[in-house]
């Protein structure tokens, strides 16, 4: 098929892909492939059963369920089913330029070319979905090229989540708690960086330096962004008095309240009021991917 599919990748770079074919194969133990050179790459999914694979430097690939391989172009290869347990296997061949580079983001290289996947239904659904609309008319060839591009880019999630580093992933759990819990307790006064680290099991000193380096501003600058944005949320809505959304917000101290309103809005929450403001209050949350309300 000649349909293709271009994006921008790697800035300067350019994906095309050409469905070739796509199919099925439920083996028997005598069909073999011996030293076969590829014309295109073709994608492999094994759906059960057991089979072995041999490349042109002679590595060895003892392959089964759940596992996919890829197969790349110009290379020869060897491959052939076990005899007691015949592997079943769906692919698909394709075509195009950039996609030694392409497929290296996904993980697989000439000399690695054996992924075991672990939601492997889901790889399999796109693939069953790209076999059912394969045909010859141009729209059926667009949507099985989406597929495909589809099956890499899962591929290329997993892989870019695999490199994220343990500690990253515990810090923005650790920090989502954090989060949560300030926001579910927004209108207690008793909250403090003391407490919330206590809460937490880790020092004042940990907190910050988990609050600086994951969303560039301390604890403090986050209670008190987060307790304005609720003032302004009030008064936008209905029409308290300053002392009422104050204590709305957090705070005991109306004078307190109104210096730290200033200093966040550039005015006092009296003229915002009096200005009737209509605004997101919580957009600065959005912009920095918090989106813990």
């Amino acid at each position: 098929m000649e349909i293709a599919l271009q994006m921008d990748f790697m800035e300067d770079k350019k994906l095309k892909l050409n469905i070739e074919k796509v199919g099925q194969e439920f083996c028997n133990p005598q069909k073999k492939a011996t030293n076969c050179l590829r014309p295109c790459y073709a994608l492999h999914f094994v759906l059960f059963g057991k089979g072995t694979l041999i490349d042109g430097n002679g590595k060895r690939y003892e392959l089964g369920k759940n596992d996919a391989f890829l197969l790349y172009k110009d290379e020869k290869y060897s491959y052939f089913p076990d005899n007691q347990d015949p592997w079943s296997y769906i692919w698909v061949e394709f075509g195009g330029t950039g996609i030694e580079e392409f497929v290296s983001l996904c993980g697989f290289e000439k000399d690695n070319i054996k992924k075991h996947i672990i939601d492997f239904n889901d790889y399999v659904t796109l693939m069953r979905n790209m076999y059912d609309c394969y045909d010859a008319s141009e729209v059926q060839s667009l949507r099985c090229t989406a597929y495909l591009m589809l099956v890499l880019g899962n591929f290329i999630e997993h892989e870019l989540a695999a490199k994220t580093p343990q500690r990253d992933i515990r810090q923005k759990k650790q920090l989502r708690n954090i989060l949560v819990y300030i926001n579910n307790n927004i209108m207690s006064p008793t909250i403090t960086t003391e407490t919330i680290a206590q809460l937490h099991g880790m020092s004042v000193r940990s907190l910050n330096r988990l609050f600086l380096e994951v969303l560039n501003m301390t604890p403090i600058e986050y209670l008190n962004n987060y307790r304005i944005s609720v003032a302004c949320e009030g008064i936008q809505l209905w029409n308290p008095s300053i002392a009422e959304v104050a204590k709305w917000a957090g705070f005991e101290d109306e004078a307190y309240f109104s210096r730290v309103f200033k200093n966040i809005k550039g005015m006092s929450p009296q003229e915002y009021k009096k200005k009737g403001i209509n605004e997101e209050p919580f957009a600065w949350i959005k912009e920095k991917g918090m989106l813990f309300r």
